[in-house]
């Protein structure tokens, strides 16, 4: 094949690519809100344990997922201030829809594999589907802990 075709041939084919790329919708970014559960101290499951949890998540008003909010439970859990692989903990979150009534709760489990040297919290991840509305929200464990009661509009 001659330089002077090949040549011919890849301007056509770029002229293509570009012409597909310009033409091309783009790609629909989800929108989310970012949401936060208060900090609650508790005890924590194994010899002098105890921490800290928290929430951090997500609410969709475009309505890619309408009525859920994604949350991250994360928590510190440890003895005298270092991270102890032992410790665990089961927190629960427990939600209910001020305009529909709707409750519901779910738990997820902290710990018991981060080893000493764990910089980071330990994490669970829940998907709650409590519907549009505005929604409120406990941070509850089932040990001994500090109240962390929220709400935000879930759309």
């Amino acid at each position: 094949m001659s330089h002077r075709k090949l040549a011919k041939i890849s301007l056509t084919a770029g002229a293509v690519v570009a012409a597909l790329i310009a033409t091309s919708a783009p790609a629909a970014a989800s929108n989310y809100l970012p949401v936060e559960l208060p900090m609650t101290t508790t005890g924590a499951h194994g010899p002098g344990c105890a921490g800290d949890v928290w929430g951090v998540g997500n609410v969709y008003p475009d309505g890619d997922v309408p009525g859920t909010v994604d949350l991250q439970l994360k928590g510190w859990l440890k003895v005298f201030n270092i991270p102890a692989p032992w410790c665990t903990l089961s927190p629960t979150v427990h939600w209910r829809n001020l305009e529909t009534g709707a409750t519901g709760q779910a738990t997820t489990t902290l710990g018991a594999w981060q080893p000493f040297f764990w910089s980071a919290p330990v994490v669970g991840n829940l998907r709650l589907v409590t519907g549009p509305g505005q929604v409120e929200f406990t941070l509850t464990t089932d040990l001994p802990h500090s109240p962390s009661v929220t709400s935000f509009r879930v759309y």
